[in-house]
């Protein structure tokens, strides 16, 4: 908590706020791949990460009907980012079949109206798919930032981790295969 930052749009993180489920930079054409979190010292109270797996909420969407996953996934329906930000989807389908994700919650967020009726259920699909975890002093985590969704609970006290953001050395699939969700997307033909 920086004590200054928390309520500037786009500067949630730095506050001892909640912080909703987004995915790194997705104001930008091509966000990093990966993202480091490490803990060097937790909160006194509250502070615990919250993954979900992309996969999972595109699945769990899908349970509900198709119609969420599709208008999420038809190009340009969300824009990320202040002036210089980046149309996108929060869903985008590649050549291949495989899907990844992109999507931040908060004021650099605008949405089609299209898309308007499926935020509450993008909310709920990420809610009922949330993993918590209570990271200790030297405990982190390293995901795929086309993946997973990450979120922060609110806290208090002197929470300190430490973020790096990078692409792989190794070539890595775009990605994820929605293999169990039973429900052909459209092609986006749009580069995450």
């Amino acid at each position: 908590d920086t004590g200054t930052d928390e309520h500037r749009v786009g500067f949630a993180g730095l506050g001892r706020g909640e912080l909703e489920a987004h995915t790194e930079r997705a104001g930008v054409p091509n966000p990093p791949r990966l993202m480091l979190l490490v803990c060097l010292r937790p909160a006194d109270d509250g502070g615990e990460v919250l993954l979900a797996d992309g996969h999972d909420v595109l699945a769990s969407l899908c349970s509900e009907g198709r119609d969420a996953a599709v208008v999420l996934s038809k190009p340009r329906t969300a824009y990320f980012g202040a002036g210089a930000g980046h149309p996108s989807q929060v869903f985008t389908v590649h050549a291949e079949g495989r899907v990844s994700v992109r999507l931040r919650q908060d004021g650099l967020a605008r949405w089609s109206p299209i898309v308007h009726p499926y935020l509450p259920l993008v909310r709920r699909a990420i809610a009922g798919c949330q993993r918590r975890l209570r990271l200790e002093p030297g405990q982190g985590y390293v995901l795929d930032n086309q993946r997973w969704l990450h979120a922060r609970a609110g806290f208090s006290g002197n929470r300190l981790c430490l973020r790096a953001l990078g692409d792989p050395l190794v070539p890595m699939q775009e990605g994820f295969t929605p293999d169990s969700i039973g429900v052909s997307l459209p092609r986006t033909n749009d580069v995450v």
